[in-house]
């Protein structure tokens, strides 16, 4: 059983394959077939003859036959693939032309956008920066004149140049008309040499297309690295503009601390004078009285509580003077954030707030 299965498999597959075959050259057929009428119904002759032609085999009683013969269908496949080649031959050059129009269109744009950026320049150069005491209205004008003029001069350059390009054309025309009629027709090699130089002229300017084409990729990615540097410019313009403020802040407190360190100052040399007078007035008075002994004693330490009070004063003053140098060294490196500036802006006050 499993081999009958298998044998009716292999027949099915094989059955299906060529069914497979048959469809692809019964649809060869019918193009070929509805090619040919259409043909011959654009051609009244043929069609007559093909007419005539049926008539005469239908007055026979002869059997047609029923498949095609190898030749033919050689034949038929071979129109049919030079026909299909044509047409891919003829849907090419209409692409390539297609490709060719797109492509001036785009180099046209890109000279229009060139020329209109070039003449945006030139009237923000020439209308904001000429002649400060003259209306907008005659700049705007003067520029405008100046315009239709080099565009006159343009045209006139262009329409001499054209008329240059008709005489070399009819030159050229009278050549090869004198040339047919002195019978010096073109031969084969010179058509073969022209389409050799044609197509050597075409790799030239695909060539020519492709480096135009890497030139435009190189500026747009010279534009996008302009652009991102104006960002980055930008960025570190406001990052130094924050700094300056920084340290302008940092530099008046600074001030301000040493203002105060230098009353301290002040008021540390007032009280070692004092100190030293009540230490030569205690030397020089001799063995006091007891109450008074007690009184100076009591003086005494007070003012050596108040100097040690002045001295520490001073050295928190110091230290807190030292801490907002060095931040302020950090913020002209570019190395201050906004955070540390408030920490310390806060440990300035509280350092001015205890010294008071």
């Amino acid at each position: 059983m499993d081999g009958e299965a298998d044998e009716a498999a292999e027949k099915l597959a094989e059955i299906q394959s060529d069914n497979m075959i048959l469809e692809m050259e019964n649809k060869l057929l019918n193009l070929y077939a509805n090619r040919m009428l259409q043909a011959t119904s654009e051609d009244p002759e043929e069609s007559e003859k093909a007419a005539r032609k049926a008539s005469r085999k239908s007055g026979k009683k002869e059997r047609l036959p029923q498949e095609l013969t190898l030749q033919q269908k050689y034949e038929i496949a071979n129109t049919e693939g030079e026909v299909t080649k044509g047409a891919i031959e003829e849907c090419k050059t209409v692409q390539e032309k297609l490709i060719d129009d797109l492509r001036a269109l785009l180099e046209e744009a890109d000279i229009k956008i060139a020329e209109i950026s070039k003449d945006q320049y030139e009237f923000k150069r020439d209308v904001n920066t000429s002649a400060p005491g003259k209306p907008m209205a005659e700049k705007v004008l003067h520029f405008l004149e100046e315009k239709l003029r080099n565009k006159d001069s343009v045209v006139g350059k262009l329409t001499l140049k054209n008329g240059a390009l008709k005489q070399q054309i009819l030159k050229m025309e009278n050549q090869l008309q004198h040339k047919e009629e002195m019978g010096e027709v073109l031969h084969v090699i010179d058509f073969d040499q022209l389409k050799i130089e044609n197509q050597q002229y075409l790799e030239k300017i695909e060539e020519r297309n492709n480096e135009l084409l890497k030139l435009k990729l190189t500026t747009g990615n010279i534009v996008q690295t302009l652009n991102a540097s104006k960002k980055r410019l930008n960025r570190l313009m406001v990052e130094s503009e924050t700094l300056k403020r920084m340290i302008v802040e940092k530099q008046a407190l600074t001030k301000k601390v040493q203002e105060e360190i230098d009353g301290i100052e002040v008021e540390k040399v007032k009280v070692k004078k004092a100190n030293a007078a009540l230490q030569k007035q205690i030397e020089e008075s001799g063995m006091p009285e007891v109450l008074e002994y007690v009184t100076q004693k009591a003086t005494a330490h007070q003012l050596k509580k108040d100097l040690a009070n002045y001295e520490r004063k001073v050295e928190i003053a110091e230290m807190e003077l030292r801490r907002l140098r060095t931040q302020t060294t950090m913020s002209r490196g570019g190395l201050g954030a906004t955070g540390l500036g408030t920490t310390g802006f806060k440990s300035g006050t509280v350092g001015s707030a205890g010294m008071r």
